[in-house]
């Protein structure tokens, strides 16, 4: 199944299936309307199944996400732009093409360095 518009629902492939998502248009869906509403961040969660979540998001610059953690593992890929990830202490600069994975319950903050889209993975199970 193709994903033409999911109209801001995460997104359920059937049993047995699989469903196509464009991260490119879906990217600049959500930063269209972060600019819209006029934003510092807005986020969008594409699939969500069986303890498994994916979601996208869109920074403006400067946009921070406060020191969190999450109950299962998660990888951070930065589509474009750069951030600056921290985690358990250390301080790691991620730019497009760049992935972070940590493990469960390690707390984490984000800061943009320049307007950015991050692709965030987690697993709960």
């Amino acid at each position: 199944m193709a994903d033409n518009d999911n109209a801001g629902q995460a997104l359920r492939p059937a049993r047995g299936g699989f469903i196509l998502i464009d991260l490119a248009g879906q990217a600049a869906r959500l930063q269209a309307q972060r600019d819209a509403a006029n934003r510092d961040r807005e986020s969008v969660s594409l699939v969500k199944q069986y303890g498994l979540n994916v979601m996208l998001m869109s920074l403006r610059r400067g946009a921070r996400l406060h020191e969190h953690h999450t109950r299962g593992p998660l990888t951070v890929q930065v589509i474009s732009g750069r951030v600056n990830f921290i985690a358990a202490g250390a301080s790691n600069e991620i730019a497009a093409g760049s992935m972070i994975a940590l493990d469960r319950e390690v707390a984490h903050s984000v800061e943009a360095a320049e307007d950015s889209t991050l692709l965030l993975t987690t697993a709960i199970g």
